[in-house]
This record gives C-alpha cells, sequence and structure tokens, in this order.
C-alpha cells in the first residue's frame, strides 16, 4: 500500500504541484492580474470543460441526484455536528464561521478536476463536472448563510452565484447527452482544445492564488480544521457513498474528491461578506499542502479497494 500511495503521488499529485508551483513562482516573478484568470476560468474555460465531459458521460439521471446527495448530506452533517461543538467551546462567531467552512466544502475546480483527470481519465472528468457543480451550490448557500449568520447581509452573493455560466451549461449539457453523436466535425474539435485548456490554466491561477495567503497559521485554528478536512470528510462521504450504492463507481471519485483541499471560494465568501478572511486564507492555504498527502492516500485506498472497477 506504501508503495502505491508513492506511485499515485509521482504520477497523479506531482504533475498537478508541479504545475501549481509554476503559477507560484510566475507570481513572484511577474505578477498576474488575478481577476482576469478567475474570469477565465469561471466564464469560460469551465463552462466550456463541463459541457465537453458531460454530453459524454452515460451517467442516468438517478446517479445525478445520488451525487448531488452524496456530496451534500455529509455537508449538512458535519455543518451541524461543528457548530454544536464550537458553541460550546464559545468560539468567536467569525472563526467559528471560517472553521465550519473550512472544513466543509472541497475545492472540486481547480484542483478536483485535474485529479479527476488524472487519475480517471475523461470519464473521471464527467463526473466532477457534476461534483464541482453540488459544491459550488453547497458553498453559496450554505456557506454563505455561514459567513453571513448574524452580520445582517443580504442576499446579494447568492443571487450572484445565478450570474455563473456553470450552472446553466450543466443544464444544458444533461439535455444534450443523447445528442452529442451529431455534434458537427468543427464543433468537436472546438470543444476538445478548448476543454484541455482548463487543467494547466486552472492550476497555474490556484498557484498564484496561493502565493498571496502563503504564511504561518495559528495551529490551534488551523491544525483541528486540516484534520476534519482531509481525513474526517472523506470518512463521512465513504459511509454516504456506500450506504447509497454509489460503490465503487462514482463513488470512488467522490470520496477522493471529498479529500480535497479547502475550496477557494470560502475566501471570495469571507472577503465579501466581511468575515474572517486571514483565517479562511490560511484554511485554503494549508489544506492545498496537506492535501498534497491525504489526496495520494484516499486514493490508494480506494484503488486497491476497487480494483477491476474502476475507470
Amino acid at each position: 500500500m506504501f508503495g502505491q500511495t508513492i506511485e499515485i503521488f509521482v504520477q497523479v499529485l506531482l504533475p498537478i504541484l508541479l504545475m501549481v508551483l509554476a503559477g507560484v513562482l510566475l507570481q513572484w516573478r511577474k505578477p498576474l492580474q488575478l481577476s482576469t484568470l478567475v474570469t477565465l476560468n469561471m466564464y469560460l474555460f469551465v463552462p466550456v470543460y463541463l459541457f465537453d465531459r458531460i454530453t459524454l458521460s452515460t451517467l442516468s439521471w438517478w446517479e445525478v441526484g445520488q451525487i448531488g446527495l452524496v456530496v451534500m448530506v455529509p455537508i449538512g452533517a458535519m455543518a451541524i455536528a461543528m457548530y454544536l461543538a464550537l458553541r460550546t467551546m464559545k468560539a468567536n462567531g467569525r472563526i467559528m464561521a471560517a472553521m465550519i467552512c473550512g472544513g466543509l466544502f472541497f475545492n472540486a475546480g481547480n484542483f478536483g478536476i485535474p485529479v479527476s483527470e488524472m487519475a480517471f481519465g475523461s470519464e473521471g472528468g464527467s463526473v466532477q463536472g457534476l461534483i464541482m457543480m453540488f459544491m459550488n451550490i453547497s458553498v453559496f448557500f450554505i456557506g454563505y448563510g455561514i459567513v453571513a449568520l448574524g452580520q445582517g447581509h443580504g442576499l446579494k452573493s447568492v443571487l450572484g452565484f445565478f450570474r455563473l455560466p456553470f450552472l446553466y451549461v450543466v443544464v444544458a449539457a444533461l439535455m444534450l447527452r443523447d445528442h452529442r453523436g451529431g455534434f458537427p466535425t468543427w464543433l468537436e474539435a472546438a470543444l476538445r482544445l478548448m476543454s484541455a485548456g482548463l487543467v494547466p490554466i486552472a492550476l497555474v491561477t490556484l498557484g498564484a492564488q496561493l502565493t498571496a495567503q502563503a504564511k504561518w497559521p495559528r495551529w490551534k485554528i488551523i491544525g483541528p480544521v486540516m484534520l476534519l478536512k482531509l481525513l474526517v470528510m472523506p470518512a463521512i462521504t465513504a459511509v454516504a457513498v456506500f450506504l447509497l450504492g454509489l460503490w465503487p463507481w462514482p463513488g470512488a471519485l467522490i470520496i477522493v474528491s471529498s479529500a480535497g483541499p479547502t475550496a477557494v471560494n470560502t475566501l471570495l465568501l469571507s472577503l465579501e461578506l466581511d468575515g474572517d478572511a486571514e483565517t479562511a486564507a490560511d484554511c485554503v492555504f494549508w489544506t492545498t499542502v496537506g492535501s498534497a498527502v491525504t489526496v495520494s492516500i484516499v486514493l490508494a485506498v480506494v484503488q486497491f479497494a476497487g480494483q477491476g472497477q474502476l475507470p
């Protein structure tokens, strides 16, 4: 198992980390316009990627609904448990919100998509597109509620979610899955080329974002968040996967995705709502560092358990 974990790290995680490092170095030497990179990801590369992968997907509507349940039920269960525990400890409200968001919401986009592609190929990308949709719904609704709790903010950030194109692209792609074979050659070529551009752009963007967040954290806060996000969340997700009968596929990918780092969107929410952006940034940075180890281990475990049954 140890040898398999090392091999997975070298074959799957190391190429991803090298591309993230390229973004870090580029941001240090030639600062990038992060807003432009984020716009390219959110409004061009991600929508095209999702449309391409989902129209090629063979998942049934029933499986799509189950993926949504497996993504969102563990989040709800952990949110309640963490809230009650932190209330008992009399934690500061802003820190409590940042810790809960940091422990719940994983980076299904510019980290999860490359991992799914490297580990499970194009079929992994199709499933990851749906995971990303459900995760973003969770972040912008549940996450917004957590961060805004008691601060008197309106619905601006929640309603802003509906301006993002990926939601409508996913719906359109699901409707057109049975017609992908009829797409003209020129459209197929454009989809393939644009879709292939997402992974390097997403990882360079992630590296550039992390550069601005790198600093020594408050381990009393960040340590528990890393434990919850990188170990407890995938364990709870695994239970949900087995209970809903999604093992081995697409359950294996959902478990691996849940072991990923804290979503960058949690930091954006904290900035938007005047929350604890410092703690949110620490959660994103240090869970990303730690996920290099934990995702390798979780991926090795699911591949060992699902031998011969996974893409």
